[in-house]
């Protein structure tokens, strides 16, 4: 994968993350519909990143080329694996639209997983991007290597929990309907 569209790709996820922020440190909105798009756009985007990553660019540095480069990937791999199963634990406590008396515990869980999230893609340009000349390319100067399916998967049943969440409610961490008596 190109140092490029690393760059492009974090350009993205950082402009998202923003949004995201935005977003939710306004008033609540009265449905979730806006939220549950951008929390997607959001998710779809970061984890295929960190997807391609894994695949094209960490697992073939430790495979490949041993010593500190290897030592490098691998934790970048732990890093990116804690951060994922931090965001997947956060989507999976704030599926739903956050009640009006939750809404700045959400907002601060928010501020708070996206100050991992760009934590994560600093030292990924950091740590990450200056080893990529080593990654070994094909005729058309593509690095091999497929995306790790574990962070596709997640993506896809994030996106579940985002959207069928859309008539639940988030109370003291609990979902309730809209429709169930409060």
């Amino acid at each position: 994968m190109p140092v490029e569209r690393v760059l492009r790709q974090h350009s993205h996820i950082l402009a998202n993350a923003d949004a995201l922020e935005t977003m939710v440190s306004g008033p609540r909105p009265a449905s979730v519909d806006g939220l549950g798009f951008r929390r997607w756009m959001f998710t779809r985007d970061l984890l295929m990143h960190f997807a391609k990553m894994e695949g094209q660019v960490y697992g073939p540095l430790m495979d490949g080329l041993g010593g500190e480069v290897a030592q490098a990937a691998s934790q970048a791999s732990a890093e990116t694996a804690a951060l994922v199963a931090d965001f997947r634990e956060h989507v999976t406590r704030w599926h739903g639209l956050p009640s009006e008396a939750q809404w700045e515990t959400y907002a601060r869980s928010i501020r708070w997983l996206m100050g991992r999230i760009r934590e994560r893609i600093e030292r990924e340009a950091a740590d990450i991007l200056p080893l990529m000349h080593q990654l070994p390319t094909n005729d058309e100067g593509a690095c091999p290597g497929k995306p790790d399916h574990r962070y596709v998967a997640d993506a896809w049943e994030i996106r579940e929990l985002i959207f069928t969440g859309n008539n639940l409610v988030i109370e003291n961490g609990a979902g309730r309907s809209k429709t169930d008596p409060a």
